[in-house]
């Protein structure tokens, strides 16, 4: 009941990312992306983080060596300060203020220029100078030795302050006394005692041409001075620490990886072309392991054909040398016999018939040779051209219907369609088909007819030849044997009853070089069928 009546929670929803964070968030990846995949760009950064590091740990320990010293000197300069500060606002008030004029002296400008409130203060006016001095002093003086002196033009005294003594002044000397700059200058006051300071304005007050004279003497002021001393050498040793304690830790994955790289090549170098270089990251270190990866392997595989190649040399050697050594020995042989002046001339012109065909023999496994030997060669250049397939394997059965009968054989053929071109290199193309015909004439063991079949094109625009035959019995050891160099299915390698063995290797190097297939299959334990399959140009 208490589940029923409680309230269901909504769902949180997650509040979708504006342009701004998502734009953000793209050039944080960018920059993330171009930094870790640029070498100098990841040294840039790593030498402006060491540098900020180092000028942090500069300014901590800069200040940690700070020394502080304290000079207690005696100096007169807020004195002079409160002195004129003093004589100046005294001075602008007598000037300014409002309520030592007549109404009628007022403008309007002078209104809106007051700087103080009481200054429009009608109930204030004033125009008894004792009484107005006495206010001004009380107001504005920040000294009470302060000599406060208001005489006429010729120096006769009007006001006084009671601290001063003259009852008249000659009002040049005083004068010339404020107005001699070098007293005046502060750095020339004697650090022991200074001299009386003496300002003179003169102005119109009360409607009376007037000088102001102030005169004081300040007061000496005890100062205490701060002297701060670093030790900057031991703070730029600290910066260099960092500085190369940050670099060290930043670049040390880049470095250990580099050390990688050497040792795989030191390794490589030793004839170990299995071995690999570690991939990391995506930087051009990256790409250098990738390129000392590809080489090492494309130079385990040259150097694994050229181990092949030296082996098919050997073999190619072994059973060339057997197969030209026994029709060459036959040769030798009957023309020995030849030579004899014992034998009749019926059995001179006999052995001499025998060693011609052996001659014949051994002409034509030298041409098959050579034929394969230049189909296997990276410089043959095939010379391609269109042709119909199904026209030339008819011209090139009526060729070979001669030597089928001869053996009691018949070829028949079945042909799905006739519009077949190849673009093949026509000579070739013709050994291939005549090799595999005259091998299915020499291995068929019954009357039995051959079967040529030229079926469909397939979805990859390959066409398809079959040919099948009688055969005494095979193995699947021997289907896959078939297209090596050399083997015979006839096992005692006599030339009476078998090839050279190399009819069905050339027939397969003529169809890899158009870019095709060729395989062996056993229909039966008395049927075998050769299939080619050749890509096409056209099909109409």
């Amino acid at each position: 009941m208490k589940n029923r009546l409680s309230k269901s929670k909504k769902p949180v929803t997650k509040k979708p990312d504006s342009r701004i964070d998502h734009f953000f968030a793209s050039l944080d990846n960018l920059i993330r992306a171009k930094i870790s995949s640029n070498i100098q760009l990841e040294l840039i950064f790593a030498v402006a983080f060491c540098l900020v590091l180092a000028f942090l740990a500069y300014n901590i320990t800069f200040n940690m060596t700070r020394k502080v010293t304290y000079q207690q000197s005696i100096s007169y300069e807020q004195g002079i300060d409160d002195i004129s500060s003093s004589a100046e606002d005294i001075a602008e008030r007598m000037l300014n203020d409002l309520r030592y004029k007549e109404e009628e002296e007022i403008t309007d400008e002078m209104r809106q220029n007051a700087r103080y409130p009481s200054e429009n203060n009608a109930d204030a006016k004033q125009f008894n100078m004792h009484n107005a001095m006495e206010n001004l002093i009380e107001d504005f003086s920040r000294t009470s030795t302060l000599k406060v002196l208001v005489t006429d033009l010729s120096g006769n005294m009007i006001y006084k302050t009671e601290n001063v003594m003259e009852n008249s002044v000659d009002i040049f000397n005083v004068i010339k006394s404020a107005y001699d700059i070098d007293f005046y200058r502060r750095d020339n006051i004697d650090s022991q005692s200074a001299g009386e300071l003496v300002f003179v304005y003169p102005m119109n007050f009360l409607n009376n041409d007037i000088y102001l004279i102030i005169k004081d003497t300040p007061i000496a002021d005890i100062q205490t001075t701060p002297t701060y001393s670093y030790n900057s050498s031991l703070a730029l040793f600290i910066a260099f620490l960092f500085f190369i304690s940050g670099f060290l830790i930043l670049t040390k994955n880049k470095m250990d990886y580099i050390q990688e790289l050497s040792n795989t090549v030191r390794i490589i170098s030793t004839g170990n072309l299995k071995y690999t270089a570690p991939v990391k990251g995506n930087d051009e270190l990256t790409h250098l392991a990738k390129s000392i990866n590809i080489m090492a392997r494309d130079i385990d595989q040259k150097i694994e054909e050229e181990r092949n190649l030296e082996k098919t040399k050997q073999e190619l050697i072994t059973n060339v040398s057997h197969d030209l050594r026994t029709p060459l020995t036959s040769i030798i042989g009957y023309l020995g016999l030849a030579k004899s002046p014992r034998i009749s001339h019926e059995q001179k012109d006999d052995y001499i018939e025998i060693a011609y065909s052996k001659s014949e023999r051994l002409k034509q496994l030298i041409n098959e040779l050579f034929e394969y030997t230049k189909l296997q060669s990276p410089d043959n250049k095939p010379n391609f051209t269109a042709v119909n397939l199904v026209d030339l394997l008819d011209q090139l059965i009526e060729e070979m219907i001669p030597m089928a009968e001869e053996n009691g054989l018949t070829i028949s053929k079945v042909i799905a369609t006739k519009d077949i071109v190849l673009y093949a290199d026509v000579p070739q193309i013709v050994r291939l088909f005549e090799n595999l015909i005259s091998n299915a004439i020499k291995y068929t063991h019954t009357d039995e007819p051959i079967l040529l079949t030229v079926k469909g094109i397939d979805a990859d625009n390959f066409a398809t030849i079959s040919l099948e035959n009688a055969i005494d019995g095979i193995s699947d050891e021997e289907i896959n044997k078939m297209f090596e160099r050399f083997y015979r299915l006839e096992k005692s390698r006599s030339s009476e009853t078998g090839g050279s063995g190399l009819g069905l290797a050339i027939s397969e190097s003529i169809v890899h070089m158009h870019g095709g297939q060729i395989y062996a299959e056993k229909l039966s334990e008395s049927r075998i069928s050769i299939t080619v399959k050749l890509p096409i140009l056209s099909n109409s």
